[in-house]
């Protein structure tokens, strides 16, 4: 009888051993099926993600005074749309980067990855929205044009059509859609390149009859240039269109948050106060847009 009580004793033993043992095991194999996850933070793959990771701002620009202003000796950046864009810097403590593209480029630079976003200025227009999307506008502008003191001015475009005027636009900028879809027929002029006067400069020099740009750079233009005059202001200014930020279609939490930026400068008068430093302010806040004059 004891030899069975020992024998069920050391039996006992040696089960509970094993089991002992199992356990050992089962939280080794646990362990050994990966490592434990890091609570370090990972960089976000968003376009939004890698810049703050990297610590800078990669922004492309076309230069336009007042929007953006560019010194031809420095190459330092200043205008409403740079005060912005580096008030935000300041607050995030990050680097601005910026690109010099133009009209015509802008969007292909944003699909090749060159740059995290465009402020421009761009007008939205439609066909610009397939290619990248816009943010809410920051400003609104209206479209005017030059002529030299000595023509007639045109009581319409379709008088400009009438008369057999020669139209100078930028490639790329709304006037150049806007004659390309409404008058196919017109003599038009159609100049590459990121100088937002040159349609302006080629009617100061007799290449084209009439030349259109953004109202804020043809007043500017006439302003400096006494041979010429503007046509199509105020109230006949044509297809008053919004002024907008562009990033990817896909890009949507960068764009929420130059939204909310912009929302911010707006809301808090910082956008306004930025304005007012420069000597010709853009509509940062209109109730109504205008319908295109023809």
């Amino acid at each position: 009888m004891k030899l069975i009580m020992k024998c069920l004793a050391l039996l006992l033993i040696l089960m509970a051993a094993s089991a002992l043992f199992g356990c050992n095991k089962g939280d080794k194999a646990t362990d050994s099926a990966g490592p434990v996850p890091s609570l370090a933070p990972v960089a976000s793959s968003t376009t939004l993600g890698a810049m703050m990771a990297r610590g800078e701002m990669r922004v492309a620009y076309v230069a336009w005074n007042p929007a953006v202003i560019k010194n031809a000796e420095t190459g330092v950046l200043t205008g409403i749309f740079p005060d912005m864009i580096n008030h935000m810097a300041d607050l995030l403590k990050v680097k601005v980067a910026w690109n010099e593209t133009t009209l015509a480029n802008f969007a292909a630079g944003l699909q090749s990855g060159q740059y995290d976003f465009s402020v421009g200025p761009t007008f939205i227009t439609i066909p610009r929205s397939v290619p990248v999307a816009f943010t809410q506008p920051v400003a609104y502008v209206g479209n005017s044009a030059v002529i030299r003191k000595k023509v007639k001015p045109p009581a319409s475009v379709q008088d400009i059509a009438d008369r057999g005027m020669k139209v100078a636009v930028l490639q790329g900028q709304a006037m150049d859609e806007y004659f390309k879809r409404r008058y196919p027929k017109i003599q038009l002029l159609s100049l590459s390149g990121g100088d937002l006067t040159a349609p302006l400069a080629a009617v100061s020099a007799g290449q084209a009859d009439i030349g259109f740009m953004n109202t804020v750079t043809v007043t500017q233009f006439v302003d400096a240039h006494p041979e010429t005059k503007a046509v199509f202001i105020g109230e006949k200014q044509l297809e008053m269109l919004p002024l907008a930020w562009a990033t990817r279609h896909e890009d949507q939490s960068l764009r929420a948050f130059l939204e909310s930026s912009i929302t911010y400068l707006k809301a808090t008068g910082r956008l306004e106060e930025i304005q007012r430093k420069y000597p010709i302010q853009l509509l940062y806040d209109t109730p109504i847009l205008h319908a295109a004059k023809h």
